[in-house]
């Protein structure tokens, strides 16, 4: 294999180098395209402008739909582009992200490796304090908080999205919601805390993070992309998601670190990772993730409703999350593709049909699909999900912990969590569950959980700390998921009432387990007389 060092020496700047060697690696595949070690900054006009918006509060309270939608212009750090067979060797490489951008994008990519690269951005997406001062107004608080230097914020600064409050002598992380927040000046804030929390859980000298973004750009994009390999990346902060994949084929992860820089307890605003309408595999080997905003992991297909009949088989659909893809570019089948048409009330499976043709309507947020037959006569209540965009999921040895949401969020057909260890997830550990609701699908099936370690995770929500399995809609009916088997976990989590909880399923397997919780260690609903169980105590 050919190997390209790039030259640091040059005056140029560094992403101009960057651009220039990848060109060149894209002419002679087979190459390796060495990145000597070292800090380097990365930015565009673009993006510095987004951050001071965003601060300044120009994107207003909430800047999701200003900075996450298909006409966002945006910058981008190391572009790889077409990039073909070839190594990019980034060990010991830190690119330092001034501003609010898209870090890394791989497009169009095959058999491509990325190795040891780490994202950290100059100013963090995150501001960090300290509570100094605690005041009770009847059944309410008011923390009084002091921003640390550096972590300066303007009158107009979004402080109402997201807040972690951590003690710093045990690491404990605090759960709370407020009811708004009064600006005193750019390093001190305070916040008025909703009547439910308990008076005393929270004290003076806990650690203040408050987080002011949601989903924006990835820190790294794979997009129709196809043997895409991840070793041993950082990434210490995005304001959006961690990893966004999106129409790729086969991608494997190994070593992955989404975790906050040294000192810090935030790192992703949202996912982890967050992969959508992919084939072939997706394998997670011995990563780790702890503090990010939302998901380990979501792999899923978009339902898609179906907007307009033309006639001759032919429809236009439209996908309907209520922020878009997490990618924000349109999703749309393949020539081939099986549709699988479900209730939206129900989730329940009513068809299959196979995409005779499709004409993707980037403009229109819609494509026009010719099936190999009829739908019936009125969809309405009728969503349709790409089934073969389903890939084949695998997780194995992998630490998550300390973070909002669930571990891992499955809506696939075949998949593996095994040997991994959940800490401290503020919901369950493992979910498998098809959301209507949320537009992202399908029901699951033909999942395995074994041998995995959950400790004090869903004491903040969810109907268990372990496995939730259930289709997750407004009537749900019937056995819409298929083939579970969870065997010889471990289930710690006394302040959470059940360790599994599973509904809607024909074939449940459950065997070997270990569960203190608080009441029933298992709860099936609507499910049918196929649950199996060496365990018949846990019942």
């Amino acid at each position: 294999m050919n190997k390209i060092i790039l030259d640091i020496s040059a005056k140029e700047e560094f992403q101009k180098q960057f651009s220039r060697a990848i060109e060149l690696v894209k002419r002679t595949p087979g190459t390796t395209l060495v990145i000597p070690a070292g800090e380097y900054t990365v930015s565009g006009e673009r993006a510095k402008w987004a951050q001071k918006s965003l601060f300044e509060g120009a994107f207003g309270k909430f800047p999701q739909p200003s900075m996450f939608n298909p006409k966002y212009v945006y910058d981008r750090g190391l572009d790889l582009t077409g990039v073909k067979n070839a190594v990019i060797d980034a060990r010991g490489v830190t690119l330092l992200v001034d501003g609010y951008m898209e870090p890394v994008t791989v497009a169009n990519c095959e058999n491509l490796e990325i190795v040891g690269l780490t994202v950290d951005h100059v100013r963090k997406p995150f501001s960090r304090g300290v509570i100094e001062k605690i005041k009770t107004f009847g059944d309410e608080l008011r923390l009084e908080v002091r921003l640390d230097e550096g972590n300066e914020v303007h009158a107009r600064t979004p402080n109402m999205i997201r807040h972690l409050i951590l003690d710093p002598e045990t690491k404990e992380s605090i759960c709370v919601q407020f009811k708004k927040y009064d600006f005193v000046d750019k390093n001190r804030l305070i916040f008025w805390v909703k009547e439910h929390v308990r008076q005393g859980v929270v004290k003076e000298g806990m650690l203040f993070y408050t987080i002011h973004s949601c989903h924006s750009r990835p820190g790294i994009l794979l997009e129709n992309s196809k043997n895409i390999t991840l070793t041993d990346v950082t990434i210490h902060s995005q304001p959006g998601m961690g990893i966004v994949g999106n129409r790729c084929e086969d991608v494997y992860i190994r070593g992955l670190r989404v975790v906050p820089s040294k000192g810090d307890h935030v790192s992703t605003a949202s996912d982890a990772t967050h992969f959508t309408a992919m084939k072939g595999d997706l394998i997670f080997e011995n990563c780790e993730a702890g503090w990010q905003g939302d998901d380990f992991t979501n792999v899923h297909a978009y339902f898609h409703d179906v907007a307009y009949e033309y006639g001759d088989n032919t429809y236009l659909l439209r996908e309907k999350t209520p922020d878009g893809t997490h990618a924000q570019s349109l999703d749309y089948p393949d020539e081939g593709d099986i549709l699988e048409l479900v209730s939206h009330a129900t989730l329940e499976k009513l068809g299959e049909y196979r995409v005779v043709s499709c004409e993707p309507r980037h403009e229109d947020w819609a494509c026009k699909v010719t099936l190999d037959r009829a739908l019936p006569e009125d969809t309405r209540g009728m969503m349709l999900a790409d089934v073969t965009r389903l890939p084949h999921v695998e997780v194995r040895n992998c630490y998550i912990h300390d973070h909002f949401a669930r571990g891992i969020l499955l809506k696939n057909r075949d998949s593996l969590v095994e040997n991994c260890r959940f800490e401290n997830v503020q919901g369950p550990a493992i979910v498998a569950a098809a959301e209507s609701w949320w537009y992202e699908g399908v029901c699951p099936a033909n999942i395995t959980v074994r041998n995995n370690s959950v400790k004090n995770c869903a004491a903040f929500w969810g109907e268990a700390a372990g496995v939730v399995v259930k289709a997750d809609c407004e009537k749900a009916a019937g056995q819409s998921i298929f083939n579970i088997t969870v065997e010889n976990n471990t289930v710690e989590a006394p302040e959470c009432a059940h360790g599994v909880y599973v509904r809607n399923v024909k074939g449940f397997y459950i065997s070997g387990n270990e569960i203190n919780c608080a009441k029933e260690p298992v709860v099936t609903e609507n499910c049918d007389g196929d649950c199996q169980s060496a365990d018949k105590s846990l019942f």
